[in-house]
Order: structure tokens, then C-alpha cells, then sequence
């Protein structure tokens, strides 16, 4: 390099030209990632990248014209427009038509980051990203799709979210033309109230438990059924659809309704003999013992007989993941102490009971809804550490104390307002800070957790 061209003002120039890039790069990041709800928006990142890149073409040209004052680039740009623009039409097309689409899909914005979206011909999927060439979909198992933006702009999409935090699902079911309809669509709505991953609805200002089935159409050998479910942001659509389609498929059979399929006829001829060389059977396989299984959600509720369905619900389990007979006495006596601690402190409120987990290692949740700013959480926070009554049993005493913190940690005057949670294992209590107690003789671990709308003590279990 010629050292002539390094003179002071060069160096001022060249330091003035990062140092100027840089605070507006630093801006762009603070304009585009506010902490508010308007941070995922989709033109707020495509704007962000293309801004970004911008500044940084500005950047080069403006060192290169430093160190080469006989080549002013932005003279030779305009003097050159037409060629530019000629290669560019022939080798930069493509990626030209990706930045255009992507910009008018971040104006229009039929989708937002966090969507789920269905693309014409494609898996469904939650929208994660968008750069300037490519929009970037999550389907099942967590796989990212990288789709063009031109390819996108092109495509017919569907959008089944629905505010922030919810997620629409379709389903379609069919049934025989001798079927009693409205006992079919009654059957669906039952399965839709019953599974633990779908959510209640409100049409017209009234809240409902489950959505309507629909009876639109004639096909060709069924009556087809329509329903929408709506499920937690946080629940995969995979997971959902299935625990749905097995519920509808099992109450079918229950209730005698068909599910028509077409038939097919295989004639054998005469001299058709079976191959030496094809295998005999080597008999139905044996599922694994051990699958993932949560069973359905009970209510936990003041003067309720609870114990009787809870004692269902672990049989179910038990059932389910093959148990034996010391490990569902364990898991029986353990949900029966977590039951007795809840009404013992706070029985006058509803709680919500499931397990979940294999056959190697499972979790007992008991779960309270308490909002921020809601009556609920006013009342909770207006209880002592020891709860409603002077709840002597030490293990109630020390879980309360924990919930009463996780509430004022993510209360609203809290800056932080952070989740909470307590782990018994990271703690480490003594005995005499505990006593006796059945969980801590038999679980693995005991754990609360506060959030913003719920609070939650889990036992951990592993066989």
C-alpha cells in the first residue's frame, strides 16, 4: 500500500466512516428489538437486514474511494446504470425477486414470526424467520424449512393463529351414511372437551368448551365432518392431532359409528402357488412397555370427592406403561400426599391434576391458575407462608414459602419479573425442616413453579 495515501486526514476519514457504520448498525439493533410486543414482527426484521446491509455497502464504498480517489463509484454507477442493470436482470433475477418478495410480505404481512401457517403443498409450520432471501418455517421434530421469498409470495397460504397465544387446528373426520350425524358431532366435541392440549372458545361473547363440528359436505361413500381446535402456542399441532384422532377414533368404536374405506376384492387363480422363497411370519411384534404417555386433566375442586378420580387417573397410568404393583402403590400414595397438601393449604381453590412421562421416569403436576393482577393471585399473595390454616406439616410449610416467593418474584412491581422455580434437590432441606413425609421418602424430586399465570408443584418419579 502506498504509504503517501495514509495521510491524517485519510486515517480521520477512514476512522469516521467504521466508526459512523458502526453506531448505526448499534441503532438499528436498538429501533428493530424493542422489548415489546411489536419485536417479532415480520417487517421489523426484514427492514432490520435490509438496513444492515445497506449500511454496510455504504461503508466499502465510501473506503475504497478512500484509497482510490481516481475511482468515484457512485459516478461510475450512474454512468454504468444501464449495464448494471442488464447483468443484473440475467445473473441476479433470482435474488432479485427473493428481496422484492420479501419486502412486500413484510408490508402486507399475511403472517407474523410465530405463526402457524399452512403453505400450499407443504407441512404445516410456525414461522421462526425471515431474511432477504428466504423465509425460515420449523414443521415437526423441530426440521427448519428454508422457502424462497419469491417461491412464498407465490403460494397460497393459511394462517390458523389467532392472537398470540393461541393455534387453530383443522380436522376432518368421516362417517358412514347410516351414521346418526348429530351423535357423531356430539362424539367429536366430547373428544375435543377431553383432551388435555386443546382450549375453551368464545363466539359472541360466550364462552364455550369446545368449538362447533360442522356437517358440510357429501363425499363419495361418507359424510364428512369439519371441526377447528385451538391449542396453546407452546403445544405442538403434531402432538394434538394425535391424541385427538385417537380419541375420536377409540369413541367411535364405542359408540358403534363407522368409518367407511373403500374395498378391494384380490381373485387368486388357480395356478397361483406361494413362493418357496417368501418368509413365514414371525408373528405380530410386541409394542415397548415404555412409550411417553400423559393421562387426561382433573379438577381439583373445594368439598370435592377427589380422591376417587385421582385414583383413576393413576390406574390409567399404571395400565398404560405397565407398571407394577409397588411402583402404582408408590405413585398412588405419592398423588394422594400432593392432593392433601393443596387442600390443606389453599382448599377453597380449583387446582388442575395429570401425570405424565414413561415407564422409566414420570412427573405428578398440580397446577393453579393465578394471572397477574387476577382476584386469585391478590388472594394467594394475602396468604402467610404457612398458608390458609396453620399448616403444621413442615414439607406444606416449606413448599408454601416457595410459592409465596415465586408470586412476589414475578409480580408486576417486580423489575425483573422473571419465571420462578424451586428445586428440593438443589436445596437440600434438612429433616428437621421437613420432617416425615411420603413424597420425600419416595420421589426423586420436588419442584415448584411460578409464572406469570400459573403456579405449579411437580413430584418427579423415576421407576
Amino acid at each position: 500500500m502506498n504509504n503517501k495515501l495514509l495521510t491524517p486526514e485519510v486515517i480521520i476519514h477512514l476512522i469516521l466512516t467504521i466508526a459512523i457504520s458502526i453506531v448505526l448498525l448499534i441503532a438499528l439493533r436498538i429501533i428493530f428489538r424493542k422489548k415489546d410486543l411489536k419485536s417479532d414482527r415480520i417487517h421489523r426484521r426484514f427492514l432490520r437486514r435490509l438496513f444492515t446491509l445497506t449500511v454496510i455497502v455504504l461503508c466499502l464504498v465510501n473506503i475504497i474511494e478512500v484509497f482510490n480517489p481516481s475511482m468515484n463509484l457512485r459516478s461510475t454507477f450512474w454512468k454504468g446504470s444501464a449495464l448494471i442493470v442488464a447483468i443484473l436482470g440475467f445473473a441476479g433475477q433470482t435474488a432479485i425477486a427473493d428481496l422484492i418478495c420479501g419486502f412486500l410480505i413484510s408490508v402486507n404481512k399475511p403472517f407474523e414470526i410465530g405463526d402457524r401457517i399452512i403453505i400450499e403443498g407443504m407441512e404445516p409450520g410456525i414461522v421462526i424467520d425471515i431474511t432477504l432471501r428466504h423465509t425460515v418455517i420449523m414443521i415437526y421434530d423441530e426440521y427448519r424449512v428454508t422457502i424462497p421469498n419469491s417461491e412464498l409470495n407465490s403460494k397460497t397460504i393459511t394462517n390458523t393463529t389467532k392472537g398470540t397465544e393461541r393455534i387453530g387446528v383443522h380436522l376432518t373426520y368421516s362417517v358412514s351414511y347410516d351414521t346418526d350425524v348429530q351423535l357423531a358431532m356430539d362424539v367429536i366435541r366430547d373428544c375435543v372437551v377431553a383432551s388435555p392440549y386443546t382450549l375453551p372458545v368464545e363466539r359472541n361473547g360466550i364462552s364455550e368448551d369446545s368449538g362447533p363440528v360442522y356437517f358440510l359436505k357429501y363425499g363419495e361413500s361418507a359424510l364428512i365432518l369439519e371441526t377447528t381446535i385451538w391449542i396453546p402456542y407452546t403445544t405442538s399441532f403434531y402432538v394434538a392431532t394425535t391424541d385427538m384422532n385417537l380419541r375420536v377414533n377409540k369413541a367411535f368404536k364405542d359408540h358403534g359409528i363407522e368409518i367407511p374405506y373403500n374395498f378391494v376384492n384380490v381373485v387368486e387363480r388357480d395356478n397361483t402357488a406361494p413362493s418357496d422363497n417368501i418368509p413365514a411370519a414371525s408373528g405380530k411384534k410386541k409394542s415397548p412397555s415404555k412409550r411417553l404417555f400423559r393421562t387426561d386433566t382433573i379438577v381439583i375442586s373445594p368439598g370435592k370427592k377427589n380422591l376417587n378420580e385421582a385414583v383413576e387417573m393413576v390406574r390409567s397410568f399404571v395400565s398404560m406403561q405397565r407398571l407394577d404393583e409397588k411402583a402404582g402403590n408408590q405413585l398412588t400414595l405419592m398423588t394422594e400426599e400432593l392432593i392433601g397438601i393443596m387442600e390443606n393449604i389453599v382448599d377453597d381453590t380449583k387446582a388442575k391434576l395429570w401425570i405424565e412421562g414413561s415407564g422409566l421416569k414420570y412427573r405428578i403436576h398440580l397446577s393453579l391458575k393465578a394471572d397477574i393482577g387476577s382476584a386469585e393471585r391478590v388472594r394467594l399473595l394475602a396468604l402467610s407462608s404457612s398458608g390458609k390454616n396453620e399448616a403444621n406439616n413442615s414439607l406444606p410449610k416449606k413448599l408454601w414459602e416457595r410459592v409465596i416467593i415465586g408470586l412476589r418474584t414475578t409480580d408486576e412491581s417486580n423489575p425483573g419479573n422473571n419465571d420462578y422455580e424451586w428445586s428440593y434437590n438443589e436445596s437440600r432441606p434438612t429433616s428437621s425442616e421437613i420432617g416425615e413425609s411420603i413424597l420425600v421418602a419416595l420421589a426423586d424430586d420436588i419442584k415448584v413453579s411460578v409464572t406469570k399465570t400459573h403456579v405449579e408443584l411437580v413430584v418427579v418419579k423415576s421407576v
